[in-house]
């Protein structure tokens, strides 16, 4: 089934239960906000009312995330970064912007780093010597760091921001099989 006919039926199911108790109608507004996340809302007319409608009600105190019970959808959640390269650790600086709640970067220690880094400049804010390297088919600027512990070892880090995602919300649902998907969305106005 299309997105445009599970919308439709949703619109017609949505219309048929206007004179239900509210808890009704607010599951029905979670199902249709389930199918546009789980599409691309912003290209889908038909989403645009209810996507609005819920934009607008997260601004509202109170707000609470409308789900879908026949679906088992989940609230939504943030992860606005994506995961971090193989072989590099989620790692958070005391500048991230989250807190330590949340890693806003990746990290290596340098003797696991095989591939050849780039010279770079260093970083008159930290004093940091940085560099360049491939990761996949992208160069990366990274940050060369060496943390001295209290015997006066040294141990050299690579690191580099962490890339962020374009959808940096998602929900969770169960399929029409029972199985457990997340629909990654974001809610910029079309």
């Amino acid at each position: 089934m299309t997105l445009f006919k599970c919308l439709m039926l949703g619109a017609g199911i949505l219309a048929s239960t206007t004179l239900l108790p509210s808890e009704s109608r607010a599951s029905d507004w979670g199902c249709q906000v389930l199918l546009c996340i789980s599409g691309d809302w912003q290209a889908e007319p038909t989403c645009h009312p209810p996507m609005y409608k819920l934009i607008a009600a997260m601004k509202l105190p109170g707000f609470s995330w409308p789900v879908c019970p026949t679906a088992n959808g989940s609230g939504h959640r943030f992860q606005p970064y994506e995961d971090c390269p193989d072989g590099w650790s989620e790692y958070s600086t005391n500048d991230s912007d989250r807190g330590s709640t949340m890693a806003n970067r990746c990290r290596i220690n340098a003797d696991k780093w095989k591939s050849p880094i780039g010279p770079g400049i260093r970083n008159p804010v930290t004093g940091n010597a940085s560099g360049t390297t491939t990761i996949g088919d992208k160069d990366v600027s990274i940050d060369i760091i060496t943390e001295t512990n209290d015997r006066g070892s040294q141990k050299k880090f690579y690191e580099m921001d962490r890339p962020t995602r374009d959808k940096p919300y998602y929900i969770e649902y169960d399929d029409a099989n029972g199985k457990r998907q997340r629909a990654w969305f974001n809610l910029n106005m079309p």
